[in-house]
Parts: structure tokens; C-alpha cells; sequence
């Protein structure tokens, strides 16, 4: 029996879609624009017709997520959007944590993509 020559893996070529280059790396940052349809305020100010800004960027295992309600930026320590609606949870107790049901909210626009950075050593 004869044996199969040894192959080298290949690499992808330079450009090509789905191509690891080395020494980069990746940012995900994601924009939502939502309005407020009706909501019970309570404790977190919250009325008909606020649109909110929702800014969140991952890299690498590092997320921050800030929240623009009002022309008020807030730092969100964590964002959950569920299959029901969106919670905002916010950092150091600037607000109350918000739940919005899906049937509460309206979804304005939403920008998603990702930037590559130069890493530099």
C-alpha cells in the first residue's frame, strides 16, 4: 500500500472574505433608536413618546453600553434584550433598572457593523 504524501495546510489568500489577518483586530458596535409607545413611569421617568438612544460596543470580551434618553447620556452596566423586550440596567444607581415590553416600545432604527483596528505592538 503506498502512503499519502504529507500535505501543508493552506492559508487563505490575502482579501479574500471570511481571511484572518494578523495583527488586527475587531469592534462590534451596535446603535438602537427606540420610542417610548406608553409606559407606567414610576420611578424611571419614563413617558409616551421618549426616544432612546442605545449605544453598545464589544471588543473582545469587553462590552460598554451607554443609553441616550432625553439628551441625558447614561452608562448602562448591562444591557439584555430578550425575545420579550429590552432591559436597562444602569451603572452606580444613576436610575432605576427599566424592563420595556416589546408592546411598549417602537423600534426606530437599528445600525449594526464592525470596525477593524491596527493592533500595534
Amino acid at each position: 500500500m503506498l502512503a499519502k504524501p504529507a500535505t501543508l495546510p493552506t492559508a487563505p489568500a490575502p482579501g479574500r472574505r471570511g481571511a484572518r489577518r494578523p495583527g488586527r483586530r475587531c469592534a462590534v458596535r451596535n446603535t438602537y433608536a427606540i420610542r417610548v409607545r406608553r409606559h407606567d413611569p414610576g420611578d424611571c421617568q419614563l413617558f409616551t413618546g421618549d426616544v432612546i438612544i442605545i449605544r453598545r460596543l464589544q471588543h473582545g470580551a469587553h462590552e460598554t453600553a451607554t443609553a441616550e434618553i432625553n439628551q441625558h447620556t447614561l452608562t448602562l452596566e448591562r444591557l439584555i434584550i430578550r425575545r420579550d423586550g429590552l432591559h436597562l440596567i444602569f451603572a452606580r444607581g444613576e436610575r432605576p433598572a427599566v424592563f420595556l415590553h416589546n408592546r411598549d416600545i417602537e423600534v426606530l432604527s437599528l445600525v449594526m457593523g464592525t470596525e477593524h483596528h491596527a493592533t500595534e505592538h
